[in-house]
């Protein structure tokens, strides 16, 4: 308001200024003469006794015009009437008339535009009556804030927590909600007016600023109940992979009653949370569904390099054949050509000159986990990682593959046919480093170890599991996109 004040301020020194000059140039005209500036008689000098007086209503009239049409928004009180008076005409007019112009002013402001000033008026004000009568029966806080939001499954939180009940036996969406309590109003006697009380329509706004779009949720909210709104915040894979370490954010909210196609803002809150780069396998909370399946959204079969090693295989198979479950020419069994197909993947890979890293936290909690994307670009891959690797070729391929995880260390299996659950397991760090193993090698020693870990009940007792990546598919669980 201040900056269109002095604009239309400069606007009228402007008009005075050459009002002003006027006057100025019809002193000026005479030498001497009738018209001169020392003329006895001159009838238009500053001295002449017959000069015009200055025709105070067309001067008022063009500054009220000027100030009409550029500063009324500025002008809704006398007070500023009064300091352009004194900036414009301080020593340049008498007082004697000025006052005199200023109440015309004035006046010709209220007759010209009062018919605006009143809609307005009226709409700001109905508007905050009818905003305040909407939602006085409003009330809301929010219910959950996911502190630790974690990349690698941020964008599969409704599903992951679908239905979710905390230790304290409440529903707790995820990452965010928030609660909102429609609480009608009782008279206390009889002389008070009834005032009505109905289901209200509300929208719950959610966003993350860079990271996700708006989400909404719209509902209705009966007399005297509450009800938990839970936008689902869609995050942007770019962004998140682009995270190379959490990044603090604001979560934010807002809650609108809907009135006649309305929205009428009665919630508004900002809650922090943190953001964790996708990498990371995330301490998620205590009782998930299915927490052990989730580890497939590592499996990525259609990552960017999967058709290369497609044609890499080819090579490798009977008449550049690249299938799961068909019997392959001199195979007598589905067992064998299934194997067949493995040992093309081991030994493709095994040419990349990718090195193992030994690490035995690999997969658990809070571990970071290379995508498999990124293990073929730095050639580097611990145990679940190179699992992850091969798991990914396999099911692109349509093979039915499964990851073995037991104590400190993982390695793959697959079915040897398609419809049965017979399975064959490989020993993936063996095809790692300058001088990889055989595939019959490391064939030799998953086996060994699945039988192993068998005969000790550690699948039974819960200490090793299989994780069956089509059950993980099957439940809705999908691989990340990681460019």
């Amino acid at each position: 308001m201040r900056i269109s004040f002095f604009k239309g301020l400069a606007k009228i020194a402007g008009i005075v200024l050459v009002f002003a000059a006027t006057i100025s140039l019809s002193a000026c005209s005479g030498d001497n003469g009738s018209d001169g500036i020392n003329g006895a008689d001159g009838k238009d000098g500053k001295n002449g006794k017959d000069a015009k007086e200055v025709n105070v209503d067309s001067l008022a009239s063009a500054i009220r015009d000027e100030i009409t049409g550029t500063l009324w928004d500025s002008l809704y009180a006398e007070p500023y009437v009064d300091t352009v008076y004194k900036i414009l005409f301080d020593n340049a007019f008498s007082d004697a008339w000025m006052d005199s112009v200023r109440e015309a002013l004035i006046d010709s402001l209220k007759e010209a535009d009062f018919d605006s000033m009143y809609a307005k008026l009226y709409d700001s004000v109905y508007a905050d009556i009818y905003s305040q009568a909407a939602i006085r029966t409003l009330n809301a806080w929010t219910w959950s804030v996911k502190k630790d939001i974690y990349g690698a499954f941020a964008n599969q939180y409704p599903l992951m927590y679908k239905d979710y009940i905390n230790s304290k036996g409440e529903v707790l969406p995820v990452p965010v909600s928030i609660t909102v309590k429609n609480t009608c109003e009782n008279r206390t006697s009889f002389s008070e007016p009834e005032i009505p009380c109905r289901w209200k329509k509300i929208t719950v706004k959610s966003w993350i600023d860079g990271f996700t779009d708006t989400a909404s949720v719209t509902d209705f909210v009966n007399p005297d109940t509450t009800r938990i709104f839970a936008p689902s915040l869609k995050f942007n894979n770019k962004a998140l992979a682009a995270l190379t370490a959490p990044e603090q954010v604001q979560i934010q909210i807002r809650a609108y009653a809907l009135e006649n196609d309305h929205e009428i803002l009665f919630y508004s809150s900002s809650e922090p949370s943190t953001i964790h780069p996708m990498q990371i396998n995330g301490a998620e909370y205590v009782n998930v569904q299915n927490r052990s399946l989730w580890s497939a959204v590592w499996v990525t079969p259609n990552m960017d390099s999967i058709t290369a090693i497609h044609k890499e295989l080819e090579a490798k198979l009977p008449n550049g054949s690249v299938k799961a479950y068909q019997l392959y020419d001199g195979d007598e069994s589905m067992t064998e050509s299934s194997a067949r197909l493995v040992k093309a993947v081991y030994e493709v890979l095994s040419a990349k000159g990718i090195n193992y890293v030994n690490n035995t936290d690999a997969g658990s909690p809070g571990q970071k986990i290379k995508y498999p994307i990124e293990v073929l670009r730095t050639k580097q891959a611990n145990c679940i990682e190179g699992t992850n690797l091969f798991a990914s070729i396999l099911e692109s391929l349509g093979m039915h593959t499964v990851i073995v995880n037991i104590p400190g260390h993982a390695f793959l299996g697959w079915s040897t046919n398609e419809e049965d659950s017979n399975y064959n397991f490989l020993e993936t760090t063996m095809a790692w480093g300058s001088k990889p193993s055989t595939f019959a090698a490391a064939y030799e020693k998953g086996m060994s170890t699945f039988t192993n870990e068998q005969e000790e009940d550690h699948f039974t007792d819960g200490s090793s599991e299989i994780i069956l990546i089509e059950n993980a598919r099957a439940f809705g669980i999908r691989p990340n996109d990681i460019p």
